[in-house]
């Protein structure tokens, strides 16, 4: 195990630095060298996932004879860390058909847009003297940002032959150099390529690394080609490594790089560490926070800037600091000010008393109006969620996510016809939501109508891949179907999304229940109950203890009732196949859960 011989500074010292670099009279230059870590939130699989999905498609397609004589050929071969023999495995996968990997990738490339992260690296990019990007991914993220802004055109150089146009020492735009070429330009993505990087990369990336100290985010370092590269080249600037996590998880490869000239630092991730670099750079607003129409963006691309608010609302989501909370604050529009207080509030009363204030002095907010909503129904105050529903409608009546939101309220209250209208407004008028289409088909499948349900569970996936909750509903309907090999593929991929997420463990749970593996259902029974408040899954929990577990049974039929009670019902759910298991298993009362079933799932 090498050891560190790199310094370690804080992200606070490495964002000073570019301050600096930002004064008219500073020789100071820093470029970033990003890896695929800095795409994920932009929806494109790392290299570790992409190795994963491959190696299983792998496992799939041959016998355990031909997969261990595979796996004894590649040297140093970690299951553990399939990252390292990506391009073994990419070329294993696809080796009868190469094309069909690089279309793949391309896929994934056409869905994605930048994170937010990319849009703070833009600002970068365009107003300081900091202008190169050397990336080894494929994808399109800076330039796609860039664009975005409508201000700084850059020099994309997607292919060796394109390395002679770079301009070490005064560029005037943005320079994005792909050391693997670009998606469209037969990238690079197998050994022999991987291994040394190209003569006309390794002349022309000299000047730049010698003028310029480079910051590498969302980099694990697999690749031989650059880090040889950095490793060997005589004279280049510092490199501040940043990493997430464990500093002691750094590879040997990447201490290898690193000297004692060389820092490294501790980030919580790329768009985090944008936004701060943002606000302590000072660049303006990419959006009007107090008119959203009247923002230079919007004037641009009125779309780009909605997602973007909607990526810094999500941003908040994420458990702020109170550096990146006062950062944020500047960027959202004031109404967001009550927003923050919500969330950093626990009591939902107290919760309910910040919304009222918040729509007092925003009476016309129908973002405030319609989120108030949301924690209406959260609460169970259905009533009451749908008078604000309306109102933010009214407010602001082509909304989709409040048209569907509605509708889901409208669900609840078995108000079916009138919810599948809103659905339907909600999707025409954005059909491309992933959530829209899963709610929609989660009433469909309610409804019985399971292959129009399917339809939209495929096309919430094609739009979501990576959602766990997407997976995990379009599981419960492949169950009901009685589909169960597929059911169990998609319970364990939402598990694999969010393994803390407790729908999904309680649905997996249910799943290995009613096939009687009753063993190996406890952990996920006890995992889906940690941190639960009364609800409808706490509902279904008990019911499977008393269905399933004699020990719980004077327990379970006492939650129930307290459950029950309290007005918490779990209606439409189906608890058939866990009674069928349970006359298997012997239990001794049937007509008890016959009983209890009825009362929980309908009227």
């Amino acid at each position: 195990m090498s050891d560190i011989k790199a310094k370690e500074i804080t992200q606070d010292q490495l964002i000073r630095v570019l301050q600096a670099s930002k004064e008219s009279s500073s020789s100071l230059r820093y470029g970033f060298i990003l890896g695929a870590g800095a795409s994920v939130n932009s929806k494109i699989p790392s290299g570790s996932a992409l190795a994963k999905k491959w190696y299983a498609e792998i496992k799939e397609d041959l016998s355990n004879e031909l997969l261990n004589k595979w796996e004894g050929n590649i040297p140093n071969f970690n299951k553990d860390n399939l990252a390292e023999s990506y391009t073994k495995i990419f070329a294993k996968r696809f080796e009868v058909d190469y094309q069909a990997g690089y279309e793949e990738l391309q896929r994934y490339m056409d869905k994605a847009e930048p994170s937010i992260g990319y849009s703070f690296l833009a600002q970068v990019l365009d107003k300081t003297p900091n202008k190169f990007i050397i990336t080894t991914n494929f994808d399109t993220m800076v330039e796609d940002a860039l664009f975005g802004l409508k201000k700084s055109k850059p020099l994309v150089l997607g292919h060796e032959l394109l390395s002679k146009y770079i301009n070490p020492t005064s560029p005037s735009r943005p320079t994005i150099i792909k050391i693997h070429r670009d998606f469209l330009l037969d990238p690079y993505n197998d050994d022999e390529h991987i291994q040394k990087l190209d003569k006309q990369w390794e002349e022309s990336l000299e000047p730049v690394l010698h003028e310029n100290a480079m910051i590498i985010i969302g980099y694990g370092g697999n690749d031989d080609s650059l880090m040889n590269y950095l490793k060997d080249i005589e004279k280049r600037k510092p490199i501040y490594w940043c990493y997430r996590g464990d500093k002691n998880k750094l590879s040997d490869k990447i201490k290898d790089v690193l000297t004692e000239k060389d820092f490294i630092v501790q980030i919580k991730g790329f768009d985090k560490l944008m936004l701060t670099i943002n606000d302590k750079l000072g660049f303006d607003n990419i959006i009007d926070t107090e008119d959203i129409s009247n923002s230079p963006i919007v004037k641009n691309a009125l779309e780009y800037a909605n997602k973007y608010e909607k990526q810094l609302e999500d941003l908040t989501k994420e458990g702020l600091d109170e550096e990146e909370q006062t950062a944020i604050k500047k960027l959202l529009p004031s109404w967001w000010d009550y927003e923050l207080q919500v969330q950093d509030e626990k009591d939902a009363r107290k919760k309910e008393s910040i919304y009222l204030e918040g729509l007092k002095a925003h009476p016309k907010s129908h973002e405030l109006m319609a989120n108030y909503a949301n924690l209406l129904e959260k609460i169970n105050k259905d009533d009451e969620a749908e008078t604000y529903y309306l109102k933010a409608l009214d407010l602001y009546p082509n909304h989709a996510i409040i048209n569907c939101n509605y509708a889901n309220v409208l669900y609840k209250l078995h108000r079916n016809e009138e919810a599948e209208s809103y659905y339907l407004k909600a999707l025409v008028i954005d059909h491309n939501n992933a959530i829209n289409n899963v709610n929609y088909a989660n009433l469909l499948k309610a409804l019985n109508r399971d292959d129009e349900a399917e339809a939209y569970y495929l096309k919430a996936l094609e739009l979501n891949p990576n959602h766990p909750n997407i997976n995990g509903n379009y599981a419960i309907l492949l169950q009901k179907l009685n589909r169960d090999d597929e059911a169990e593929t998609y319970y364990l991929k939402a598990l694999d999304l969010d393994f803390n997420d407790a729908n999904s463990n309680g649905n997996y749970a249910q799943f290995l229940l009613v096939h009687g593996k009753i063993e190996k259902a406890t952990p996920y029974i006890e995992k889906a109950y940690i941190n639960q408040k009364d609800n409808d899954l706490t509902l279904e929990l008990w019911f499977y203890r008393l269905v399933h577990y004699s020990k719980y049974f004077e327990e379970a039929q006492k939650e129930i009732d307290r459950l029950l009670k309290k007005g918490i019902k779990s209606f439409g759910w189906d608890f058939s196949r866990n009674i069928t298991q349970a006359k298997k298993e012997g239990h001794s009362d049937i007509k008890l859960l016959e009983e209890y079933a009825d009362k929980i799932t309908k009227e």
